[in-house]
């Protein structure tokens, strides 16, 4: 009985001692955006160092992209996509390919992780070093190496994971 004993309390020691898991990097906010890579602006997400985002607009009737330079493009849904309802994290998505990578394209939450609301939209760079800085902590994270914070403490952007069927990119979460 006694050996018994001593077993179970070893075993919940060591279980509760290795259960501890690092903290993950992806979201648990809902995502569901498709996008296709051979028409503008959504040929950018192939570049080497550059990144677009997407958000919601009008009520979740359309989307807005904002291009590596700045350019805004606003598409109204049609009515498959209402139907499919689509989201977009908790704050937007970040869409590119970082500058030293192996070509992978990369999913981030507009928002800063740090702050956890949607109001806090990075401010991306524009000139292809792939800083991001939150407005509101001041956090600048580098979107080109996996989204941690360079300048300030904080955690790692929130990602998303995506699937690719030729030139479409598919986001779900």
């Amino acid at each position: 009985m006694k050996k018994s004993l001593l077993l179970i309390s070893i075993l919940s020691l060591l279980l509760t001692t290795t259960s501890c898991e690092e903290e993950s990097s992806y979201s648990g906010y809902s995502v569901n955006f498709k996008c296709d890579m051979a028409y503008h602006p959504f040929n950018q997400i192939t570049s080497f160092g550059e990144f677009i985002t997407v958000r919601a607009k009008n009520g979740n009737k359309s989307y807005e992209v904002t291009d590596a330079a700045g350019n805004t493009t606003l598409h109204n849904l049609t009515e498959i996509e209402l139907r499919n309802r689509y989201y977009y994290g908790l704050g937007g998505l970040i869409i590119g390919t970082p500058a030293m990578c192996d070509g992978k394209i990369w999913v981030y939450d507009w928002a800063c992780p740090n702050c956890d609301n949607a109001r806090y939209r990075l401010d991306l760079s524009r000139d292809a070093t792939g800083l991001a800085t939150c407005p509101h902590c001041g956090i600048v994270y580098d979107l080109n190496i996996g989204g941690i914070p360079v300048k300030g403490k904080g955690r790692t952007l929130w990602k998303y994971r995506y699937s690719k069927f030729g030139t479409e990119v598919v986001i779900i979460n």
